[in-house]
């Protein structure tokens, strides 16, 4: 906290203190639609569709933080992890297995499955991504993006009760527009993205936008002169959006992207194997350097290939008709369809000590339809309904030849099928009852089946099935190619499972208004996150036994003012999170084996938090905006379970906070813009955030700590004063301070996953 103020204050000062000339008036006019949209962020006009309908950013009564496009690319916020830069309160990790977890107010799912719900949700255009593994290109072409905070069950429904990221693509506009943005970077790092948009027939309105990033390997072995982490990553979507008639608006959204980026190797940081394995003594892995203290070092088994092969489809419908002047139906349609290839050298070594292939698909059908309206004297309500179908499979394929774990052959396959299918049916109303005070209500059904089909199995060599034949004398005749999990201690097959869940979110509130520069709220709602099954490698058939739906009655109270003839916006929220069946991945005692990873329940658990965030215009030209989030979550008793490093025996654990939730976070972005001339301006900026301390696991060991740190961003430019060409210069983490984002244990190893080094280069945008 003390590095995030002082960076914070010299960020500020030296931006300050860039000498003044008032920006020039008449550019500002002249703005085009992104750039005013930028502006009117700035001080709290912004409109938003958090509630579904088009509202004012400063009315919307609860935590949300919105910036446009053009905000976004200024501060180098790339993707969807980047966005812990400018939201109170978001954090994120990747874990070992290649997964993306997204985290607000400490409520995420540490999961890695492939059809595992996320606690966070990722819509655009209020359609959602169902999986964190499908939300790679949600960033292209945005004309904003909206971070609510808390369940948003009512409107959203059920696996949001940590809150949602809704990104708002750029729209088609009725006159030729285009543009092209380019950066290019350290480590040959080349970020080009381009749209064209305007009409092509009468009433038919298209825009397409494209985007590739291509980069050379950041990584480096300790060991020998090779490198890893290449990017190699394409983006696009066709927007069509046509009026029909004075009353229907028909929107159609293609997009597809493919990424065949080399996944990150992990660091190794020692040897972590059980005691009693009586083969430990030939692990080859003892002789394995462990890596020095660097962003960039790393070591991978030589000789395979690292690249990814994740691809992504999706076809969206959106029809919109006044049925009269306070009555709009809308029907929302969509199908996507993911694949997943990635190969993960999670051990940190040239050894095939864990050596992982995950494949899988997803395809996924969403239907919403709804009716909004108005009462006519300031309020709404709107009544829908949606069902979604999701039909998942997943492999996992893990070589470990080199381990402590080779007698029982040299891989296995985990395979997991899943069929999920997810109704519900919901309102929400917002009425005034004076001319300062509006409630706030909204309820929502969900019902969500999920049938199950997994196993571990022999990969075909038979070596597996041959060592679980004889395992603690189990009678088995397993061959090859045979699922190996056992149901019994003298039967075992594939694992049959069905999951059947219904719940009643709701949210009941009163919005104040005493006058139009304060607004004050306070909220009650519950939410819910449907149950889910684990990809996992399992020996007995209890390690896939599911969790079921975890729930959050969260309690908040807020207030947004604008002060100071509106150089001061101030918002602020604090809260309470009653949270019960908190869902985790962590270890389950299955004799004789010992604790096996599965998935678990917290019973009980809370989180109790605040934050604050403003943006100061002090004078023409300098914005200012700093946000900082306090967030205390605490495992109630009774929770007995295993430590991070997963080794026996089992603890109380009662009492400690969640892995990966950090008690303070923070973030400051300070920009100072001025006139050089008529046609040009100039600018400087500076984003600084920060993270406390957190564990990776539960058990708070050293090992499995991840430090505070605070990162550095610098950028400075030019621009036309009418904003069609920007030119700049930028860096990320310019400090070039090593840390690292997650730890854990997996077969013999305690490995990290560290964030970017420092990179810099050169950023161009052109509009017309």
């Amino acid at each position: 906290m003390k590095r995030f103020l002082l960076a914070t204050g010299a960020a500020i000062v030296a931006v300050a203190t860039v000498p003044m000339a008032p920006a020039n008036a008449q550019g500002a006019v002249q703005a085009n639609d992104e750039r005013a949209a930028a502006e009117a962020s700035l001080d709290g006009e912004i409109v938003v569709t958090a509630q579904k309908r088009a509202e004012s950013l400063r009315d919307v009564p609860m935590s949300i933080t919105a910036l446009s496009g053009s905000q976004l690319a200024a501060r180098g916020v790339i993707d969807t992890a980047d966005l812990q830069k400018v939201v109170s309160g978001f954090t994120f990790n990747t874990d070992a297995r290649g997964a993306v977890v997204y985290t607000i107010r400490g409520i995420g799912f540490q999961e890695s499955t492939l059809a595992a719900s996320p606690t966070v949700s990722v819509y655009v255009d209020e359609v959602p991504l169902p999986y964190s593994f499908m939300t790679l290109g949600g960033t292209l072409d945005l004309a904003r993006v909206e971070v609510l905070k808390g369940p948003q069950g009512t409107l959203y429904g059920q696996n949001s009760t940590g809150g949602l990221v809704n990104y708002i693509a750029a729209k088609p506009t009725d006159v030729l527009a285009a543009g092209v943005n380019a950066r290019y970077g350290r480590f040959n790092t080349a970020d080009l993205a381009a749209y064209v948009s305007g009409p092509i027939a009468e009433n038919l309105n298209a825009r397409l936008a494209v985007r590739t990033v291509q980069a050379d390997g950041w990584q480096k072995s300790h060991t020998r002169n090779e490198s890893l982490g290449k990017k190699d990553q394409l983006f696009g979507r066709l927007l069509l959006d046509w009026q029909a008639t004075d009353r229907l608006k028909i929107s159609v959204n293609l997009n597809a992207w493919r990424d065949r980026s080399e996944t990150q190797a992990s660091q190794l940081r020692g040897v972590a194997f059980q005691v009693q394995n009586p083969v430990r003594w030939f692990l080859p892995l003892l002789d394995s350097p462990v890596s020095p203290s660097n962003a960039r070092a790393a070591d991978w088994t030589p000789g395979r290939n690292y690249k990814r092969n994740n691809r992504f489809k999706q076809a969206t419908g959106r029809a919109d008709y006044e049925i009269t002047d306070d009555v709009t139906f809308t029907s929302l349609t969509s199908y996507q369809k993911f694949k997943l290839f990635l190969p993960l050298d999670n051990d940190g070594s040239t050894f095939e000590n864990l050596f992982a292939t995950r494949t899988g698909n997803v395809e996924t059908f969403f239907q919403e339809l709804r009716l909004s309206g108005d009462f006519g004297n300031g309020g709404n309500w709107i009544v829908g309904a949606n069902y979604q179908r999701d039909d998942t499979f997943e492999r996992v394929l893990v070589e470990f030849s080199q381990s402590s774990q080779r007698h029982l052959g040299r891989t296995l396959a985990t395979d997991a099928d899943q069929l999920i299918k997810s109704y519900s049916a919901y309102t929400s109303v917002n009425y005034p009852i004076t001319d300062t005070v509006q409630l706030i209500g909204g309820i929502r059904y969900t019902k969500q089946d999920r049938a199950f089909a997994g196993c571990s199995r022999d990969t075909g060599d038979g070596l597996l099935a041959q060592a679980f034949n004889g395992l603690i004398g189990v009678p088995n005749n397993f061959g090859p190619g045979d699922c190996v999990t056992l149901i019994t201690t003298t039967t075992g097959g594939l694992i049959n499972s069905d999951l059947n869940e219904d719940n009643i979110s709701w949210k009941a509130g009163i919005k104040f208004t005493p006058s139009t520069a304060l607004m004050l709220y306070a909220n009650a709602t519950r939410g819910y996150k449907g149950g889910s099954y684990t990809t996992v490698a399992a020996t007995r058939a209890a390690q896939l036994d599911p969790v079921s739906q975890e729930s959050v009655l969260a309690f908040e109270a807020g207030f947004k003012a604008s002060l100071l003839d509106r150089a001061l916006q101030l918002n602020g929220a604090v809260y309470y999170y009653d949270y019960k069946d908190k869902q985790l991945r962590g270890r389950r005692d299955v004799p004789p084996f010992g604790a096996l990873e599965g998935l678990v329940n917290i019973p009980k658990s809370h989180i109790v938090g605040a934050e604050i965030e403003a943006i100061i215009r002090p004078f023409d030209g300098l914005t200012i905006a700093p946000s900082l989030s306090y967030v205390k979550s605490k495992i109630e008793a009774p929770f007995v379970n295993f430590r991070g490093d997963g080794f026996p025996p089992a603890v109380d654990l009662s009492g400690e906070p969640f892995p990966y939730t950090p008690k303070w976070t923070g973030n400051t972005d300070v920009q100072y813009e001025w006139g050089l001339s008529d046609t040009m301006n100039a600018y400087v900026g500076t984003n600084v955030s920060f993270q406390a301390h957190t564990f990776s696991g539960l058990g708070q060991q050293p090992d499995y700590r991840i430090p505070a740190y605070t990162l550095i961003d610098l950028r400075a430019g030019v621009r036309s004063a009418d904003g069609n060409w920007d030119a700049s210069i930028w860096g990320k983490n310019v400090t070039n301070k090593y840390y690292w984002i997650s730890v854990a244990h997996l077969q013999d190893v305690v490995s990290r996953t560290t964030g970017m080094p420092a990179t810099y280069g050169v950023a161009l945008t052109w509009r017309y």
